[in-house]
């Protein structure tokens, strides 16, 4: 295959603020406990406690519609894709197992046997491993290559939540019955402990891998963590409950968090650590996954069990005056070269998604106004590849061929 001498697609996103706009919901059955998406976003998948995965077809931006069920002989409590998105792992609290689900024919394949409690599932970005934590303090490693059990083992007290940074492959688990969360090394499998000085029940990490996040339930605060130093930064004040659930963009400096008792996604920033504002959201919100786009939310609500959707207002698109600027030096290449100048200067975020929506590349710099910097985007995958650079809650994006 032969390519132009130069690539140029620029599509520009102007982003006044956090996505807050209700988009759609679709019903999904009774309880629904937690949400995923797949890998080429074109599904949401939902652990249904009465015993289904309820597959959403993403037929657009807006466009939401039941595209079947999966009959799951338990009580599924948390799911996630395999990397290429035809196997769906779905976690059974009723009868401690986890069930391989078949994506195209909608049916079981396998069962493996798990320890008690399954609470949150994550994927590491190399796809070989799905990491699940346990209530009681542990978590099972499952190899998606050979549909296993690898591991299992004790990391803390109580583990709700469990999340993983984009680039280090580093997993987190917030014990809530520990003043320390558990770091697991997925490349060696070294298990370390942090002190964060909380009850930690829920756990995200900043798009740009900088920041760890922690819900602490009794004090109604986030706390702050420096990832480059496992150190704590800070903490941010909720001023209604604190969130028991939470989620980052991966190119916005957007945290949300789950409030089921005030039926509200709170938002905060990941760059300024404050709270932005909160969105109203009937029916019980318990748990929220960020579409592949990077800018939706699909919240699953347990009250009126349906699944939401959260985003920019497709009508509502501001000029794009104040939007980053990106230009292509050199692609195709086994090294891109991106050129980005800056009107509002300040922090910079620059990350590289492939097809499915993963990130593999990233970088942050500070911009003075009007400057322009070129990087390398290197040791990426060949394909095509989305780079997005985000500035001052504006951004843009384009699209680069690595050789």
């Amino acid at each position: 295959m032969k390519f132009p001498a130069l690539v140029l697609l620029i599509a520009f996103t102007a982003i006044a603020q956090f996505p807050d706009t209700f988009l759609g919901s679709v019903s999904v059955g009774q309880n629904p406990m937690d949400v995923c998406l797949s890998p080429d976003g074109g599904r949401a998948y939902v652990a249904v406690g009465f015993g289904f995965a309820t597959v959403v077809d993403i037929n657009g931006y807006s466009d939401f519609s039941l595209a079947g069920l999966v009959t799951i002989d338990g009580e599924p409590v948390t799911l996630q894709c395999d990397p290429t998105g035809d196997y769906l792992y779905v976690a059974d609290q009723e009868n401690n197992l986890v069930h391989v689900v078949n994506t195209s024919e909608f049916s079981v394949v396998k069962t493996l046997e798990i320890q008690p409690d399954p609470t949150d599932m994550v994927l590491c970005s190399t796809g070989d491993r799905i990491y699940l934590s346990h209530e009681n303090g542990m978590v099972t490693v499952i190899d998606t290559d050979s549909q296993t059990i690898e591991d299992s083992f004790w990391v803390g007290e109580e583990i709700n939540s469990i999340c993983i940074t984009p680039a280090q492959d580093l997993v987190f688990a917030a014990d809530d019955g520990s003043p320390e969360e558990a770091v697991i090394t997925t490349s060696t499998g070294i298990l370390t402990h942090i002190n964060s000085g909380m009850d930690s029940y829920g756990c995200a990490v900043s798009g740009d891998g900088a920041r760890l996040f922690l819900s602490c339930l009794s004090w109604n605060i986030i706390g702050v963590m420096d990832i480059a130093s496992l150190a704590v930064e800070g903490t941010i004040s909720c001023t209604g409950d604190g969130p028991d659930k939470l989620a980052a963009l991966p190119a916005l400096p957007y945290l949300y968090g789950v409030c089921p008792d005030q039926n509200v996604i709170t938002v905060f920033g990941t760059d300024d650590l404050t709270e932005k504002g909160e969105i109203s959201l009937a029916g019980g919100p318990a748990n929220i996954a960020v579409h592949p786009d990077g800018e939706r939310l699909f919240v699953v609500c347990s009250g009126d069990n349906k699944v939401k959707v959260i985003g920019f207002d497709p009508a509502g698109i501001d000029p794009a005056g104040s939007l980053p600027i990106l230009s292509i030096l050199d692609s195709p290449s086994s090294a891109p070269s991106v050129c980005v100048s800056s009107p509002n200067g300040g922090s910079l975020y620059l990350r590289a998604f492939d097809l499915a929506g993963r990130t593999v590349w990233m970088e942050k710099t500070l911009m003075s106004p009007g400057e322009t910097k070129q990087f390398i985007i290197g040791n990426a995958p060949q394909g095509v590849l989305t780079v997005t650079a985000t500035n001052g809650g504006a951004a843009s994006s384009i699209r680069v061929v690595v050789l």
